[in-house]
């Protein structure tokens, strides 16, 4: 039987859902959600993380084992649903314009990806007001690491060399509740398009030159920039407006890390369309296909202790 026009539809959303499918992959795996948090999955709407915490240090394995209870926490995350669609003339697609089709489906996908950096770089510049699973916002001068003691997590100083010296050497302070160093070494630095060019200078250019001012006559001076390799710059222009000048430093490499994206394994995203000719409303009133898409995630905090941030 020959091919018709009504037929196309069909036909094109195998095609369609690949296309999807391999933008979205290629995206989410590599994007900054995936660099900056620890993505965690789960098959309830609501997951607790009462877990959050320190583990206990090694210790000599003498007569019998000595476990330590972890630090009870009543922190959850609910996931929430999000969708993106688009309208596409039925016209266009009689008119076998499928590489148009093709390349808005696969910015849907990407739509996806950068809706999850968002939400988690957005996370990280309000962590100065929400709470962590120690109830404290999660960027706090007043952190409990053990019985009697407190760390500070945070800054007002503006970005440069000396406060990136004291960040570094503040988070890899950070103890355990047992007062044990905890090993973290920031490998990050986050920062908004206002702070990219001054971060680029501080940690990748290999020369820095001491200059002289009016207070200090001393001769331009060019030493080694003992930054340089030390840390990854991760630029988001979603740390802009109130955020512009906000800048962090991040552990990467832990486990868990200081946001937590929390995805449903059991509701994947989702790729569906409304667009069969002779069974959709949509079509036969208003002449016009629809794809979208849908998925449920949701994203918290996770170890303050990786984390050291800069609110000016």
């Amino acid at each position: 039987m020959a091919l018709v026009k009504s037929d196309i539809p069909n036909l094109l959303l195998p095609g369609l859902k690949t296309e999807f499918d391999l933008a979205y992959r290629s995206r989410a795996d590599s994007g900054i959600a995936q660099q900056v948090a620890t993505v965690i999955t789960t098959t309830v709407p609501s997951q607790k993380y009462g877990w959050l915490g320190s583990t206990p240090t090694m210790q000599e394995f003498v007569d019998e084992r000595k476990p330590s209870g972890l630090v009870e926490n009543n922190y959850t995350i609910e996931d929430k649903t999000y969708e993106a669609s688009i309208a596409v003339d039925r016209k266009a697609i009689e008119d076998d314009q499928y590489d148009l089709i093709r390349l808005r489906i696969r910015d849907l996908a990407e739509r996806v990806s950068e809706h999850q950096h968002k939400i988690v770089v957005e996370a990280v510049a309000n962590g100065f007001t929400g709470l962590g699973f120690d109830g404290l916002s999660f960027f706090n001068t007043a952190h409990v690491t053990s019985p009697g003691n407190t760390y500070s997590n945070r800054t007002t100083d503006a970005l440069s060399s000396t406060a990136l010296e004291t960040g570094i050497n503040q988070i890899m302070q950070v103890p355990d509740d047992r007062g044990e160093p905890l090993g973290i070494i920031p490998d990050v630095l986050l920062v908004g398009p206002k702070l990219q060019w001054p971060a680029i200078e501080l940690i990748e250019s290999p020369i820095v030159v001491y200059k002289g001012n009016a207070s200090d006559t001393a001769a331009s001076t060019p030493y080694k920039n003992v930054f340089q390799g030390k840390l990854r710059l991760i630029v988001s222009p979603y740390l802009r407006g109130t955020f512009d000048d906000y800048w962090f430093l991040l552990d990467s490499t832990r486990a868990v890390r200081a946001i937590i994206l929390q995805q449903r394994s059991d509701v994947p995203v989702e790729f569906t369309a409304l667009e069969n000719a002779s069974q959709s409303e949509s079509a036969w009133w208003h002449d016009r296909f629809y794809y979208g898409v849908r998925a449920r995630y949701n994203v918290g905090y996770g170890l303050w202790q990786t984390a050291y941030g800069a609110i000016l």
